[in-house]
């Protein structure tokens, strides 16, 4: 659970462009249909015909949709919960490996050096999504790879980036 500081607030919450399931999501519906491919297939074949009426048949065909269905709801967990959430204060990373094994992050605003944006290809260029990354001296750099309209996060991370500059540099100055 994520739990905002004092005076903290969430600015944007990005995950990457739906651009990225668009690959999977075809390949889904090819396997989602293939099965009724080979009923119909194997009505025309006079030894595969009694294999789908047949309780084993039936056993096979549930077995493999469950599967199927596993390997989507596995892609959409990955997909969703991979998320940067930039406040006012500091950017948090919530990477999610797998089912059950995430890796949360976080870089104060005071510590970015760099922020860069690199955007490959056309579909990319016309989408408006490409990788965005913020880099530091100590920790390295984070990166969420395809987010969508990587300017306006850029700009958005830049400007409470300077905002956290200026208000340590007030209250540095305030107390000499």
């Amino acid at each position: 659970m994520l739990s905002l500081q004092e005076n903290e607030t969430v600015v944007i919450v990005i995950r990457r462009h739906w651009w990225i399931l668009v690959r999977p999501t075809i390949a889904f519906v090819v396997l989602l249909i293939l099965p009724t491919t080979a009923a119909i297939g194997a009505a025309y074949m006079p030894g595969l015909g009694n294999f789908f009426a047949e309780p084993l048949g039936d056993f096979v065909t549930v077995l493999y949709l469950l599967i199927l269905l596993l390997f989507a709801f596995l892609l959409w967990t990955d997909y969703y919960l991979d998320v940067w959430i930039v406040t006012s204060q500091r950017i948090i990373d919530i990477e999610q490996k797998s089912l059950f094994h995430r890796v949360i992050s976080e870089i104060p605003m005071k510590r970015i050096q760099d922020v860069t944006i690199e955007i490959n290809g056309i579909i990319e260029t016309l989408l408006k999504f490409g990788d965005l990354r913020v880099q530091t001296a100590a920790e390295g750099a984070f990166t969420i790879k395809n987010a969508p309209h990587p300017h306006e996060a850029k700009d958005k991370i830049l400007f409470y980036l300077r905002e956290n500059t200026e208000n340590l540099k007030h209250s540095d100055g305030a107390g000499l």
